[in-house]
């Protein structure tokens, strides 16, 4: 949507709010620009001794006493349903921006570093919530004050109105001047927010490898020359802030002394009452006010703006089009157990994401087009992976074994007719769809900080508070995880802290294997998830697994040939290419690289027992 419709939509989420607070500002003006009437009137009759003028005078106090009274409850109303929206516009679009990004490919979030996301969702919602909260009510403020109390100040005097004008008109020029600048810096100060989130946001992730290798004055070197951007731009917002923006109040101050010395000379030329004069300087008052706010505002209007634009580079985002396919209850029927074809399939990285190390690089986009130049990484892949069928993926770095996991698993997009699930080419599946055959299982898994249990059920679906705990503890006792939890004190309510924290890295990936056996699927994929196990374990681990799983599809990739001797068929990678394939038996015969892999690795096992 446009920065227009933007504004429109959110602003019409609370229409009601608005209506309501709009009718109240309109009230409090109103009888902002009543009350100095009565004022007048009052101060004009201290001077008449007769009965009739005193009792006038009372009423005249009076009604300003009763109006000031009902003027503060409808102030506060109108406080309450103009600044509620900020926060209820705020709320609806974190979840929106949150639907939003779980549902965006890969390739987006490799151009955006989290840290970056993380302050446009922190930073940036803050200046919209100002926004839509103190933003409008100062907006129907300043309308409803500069449009009634120049027509109470012109029916006192026209000519005194006219002159108070001169000094505003002028402080609006040099005002305007300002507003241009600042639009400029508040853009600048937001894209140095993100980049200080984003460099923070790499530096503790690394925080151990800081401390270990003494980079700390490397790292204080690279934060103050951020924050130093951060610091100049904000210098210069505030420069503005200061010496510019405040001239409107400057321009107030002339104000007030022109209506003092001309309206002293009317009074003389007895042109004007003492009554009048007071009244004059009480309007004044009140256009002084939202013209004081006037600076406020647009500096909340320009924060409002520049976060707009950057949450629209989220939510403007292109979601892939198969996205909005969805599958019936009876076609997902029809698709269960069905057979993985890979045909033919190759994949290529662009040449700025080109990766280093298999798996460790993300992708900017990819490109399978024949006229890159990058060079394949996955190069005539071909094979079928029934239902039941155990398959095995053997591979060096490097060989593109990661690859063709995040290709299996749509992480990666890939050309049409390369990857079918029985008769269906997975480039015309959802995503959401595609997963719901298929748990991948990373070598690097991500847990929560949560409880051991709250990590092994996320993701289970809308029933996972409902599941009893002893389909928790069978699936901890497959993945040989139940002996270590029951040395813990809490034992499965253990929280495991950031990032699982708390737990070896043997203990994460047991976790994530258990998490992905707690709910059904057709195909597991397990990309070298017991590499931080140690032999007899990962026995165990697989023994237990392809026990219960008998049904369903696995694919596991590993570089040890001990995870992969009971497979059905194992695949030998190297360079993007299948080199052999066959049973553990039969590559040992027929492969000079599986079989010397396969020596080296019995002799590190025995070396290591």
């Amino acid at each position: 949507m446009t920065k227009r419709q933007f504004i429109q939509h959110y602003f019409l989420l609370n229409k009601y709010s608005y209506l309501f607070a709009m009718l109240c500002i309109f009230a409090v003006n109103w009888l902002q620009v009543e009350i100095p009437r009565f004022i007048q009137m009052a101060i004009d009759l201290l001077n008449q001794s007769s009965e009739a003028a005193h009792t006038a005078l009372l009423d005249n106090v009076t009604m300003v006493v009763v109006l000031s009274i009902v003027m503060v409850f409808i102030r506060i109303l109108s406080r309450m349903y103009s600044l509620n929206p900020g926060r209820i516009t705020e709320a609806a679009l974190k979840n929106d921006l949150f639907f939003r990004l779980n549902r965006l490919p890969s390739t987006f979030h490799s151009r955006f570093a989290s840290g970056k996301l993380i302050s446009i969702i922190n930073n940036d919602l803050n200046g919209i919530r100002l926004f839509y909260g103190i933003g409008f009510l100062q907006l129907f403020n300043i309308v409803f004050a500069l449009s009634l109390t120049p027509i109470w100040m012109w029916r006192i005097s026209p000519d005194l109105t006219l002159y108070s004008v001169i000094p505003i008109a002028l402080a609006f020029i040099v005002f305007r001047i300002g507003f241009k600048r600042l639009r400029g810096l508040w853009t600048a100060r937001m894209h140095r927010l993100q980049d200080l989130s984003e460099q923070l946001m790499n530096y503790l992730s690394g925080i151990d490898l800081i401390k270990s290798q003494q980079m700390d004055s490397w790292v204080d070197g690279k934060i103050d020359i951020v924050n130093g951007r951060l610091l100049d731009t904000t210098m210069q917002i505030t420069r503005i802030q200061t010496f510019i923006m405040p001239v409107l109040d400057y321009a107030n101050n002339v104000m007030k002394v022109l209506i003092l010395g001309l309206g002293g000379y009317y009074l003389l030329q007895q042109e004007l009452t003492i009554g009048e004069i007071t009244a004059f300087l009480s309007y004044s008052v009140l256009l002084a006010l939202p013209l004081m706010h006037l600076g406020r505002i647009v500096t909340v209007f320009q924060m409002g703006m520049v976060s707009i634009d950057s949450v629209q580079r989220i939510l403007n985002a292109d979601l892939p089009e198969t996205d909005n396919i969805a599958l019936s209850p009876e076609d997902k029927a029809a698709l269960q157990r069905a057979t993985l074809r890979v045909t033919n399939l190759r994949y290529q990285y662009p040449l700025e994401a080109q990766p280093e190390q298999d798996g460790q690089a993300v992708p900017i986009a990819a490109s399978n087009g024949p006229d890159s130049d990058a060079p394949w990484v996955l190069d005539g892949i071909s094979f079928e992976l029934t239902a039941g069928k155990k398959l095995g993926i053997l591979g060096s770095i490097g060989s593109g074994k990661s690859t063709l996991v995040n290709c299996l698993n749509h992480h990666l997009h890939v050309a049409a007719g390369q990857i079918a699930w029985g008769d269906v080419d997975i480039t015309q599946m959802s995503r959401q769809n595609w997963r719901h055959f298929v748990r991948t299982i990373t070598q690097e898994p991500y847990l929560f900080s949560d409880t051991m249990i709250e990590n092994v059920q996320f993701g289970a679906g809308k029933n996972a508070n409902v599941r009893v705990v002893g389909d928790v503890e069978d699936v901890l006792q497959l993945s040989q995880l139940m002996d270590d939890v029951s040395r813990f004190t809490k034992g499965a309510e253990t929280v495991v802290g950031e990032k699982g924290i708390m737990l070896s890295g043997g203990q994460k990936q047991r976790l994530s294997i258990a998490r992905a056996l707690l709910t059904p699927c057709d195909l597991i994929i397990m990309d070298n998830v017991l590499s931080a196990v140690d032999y007899d374990t990962e026995r165990k681990i697989l023994n237990g697994l392809l026990n219960r799983i008998k049904d369903q599809s696995v694919l596991i990739v590993s570089h040890r040939i001990s995870a992969l001797e009971s497979m059905d068929e194992i695949l030998v990678m190297a360079k993007g290419k299948v080199i052999a394939r066959g049973t553990h038996k039969e590559l040992l015969l027929s492969s000079p690289y599986y079989r010397e892999t396969w020596e080296l690795q019995q002799h590190e096992s025995g070396s290591a027992a």
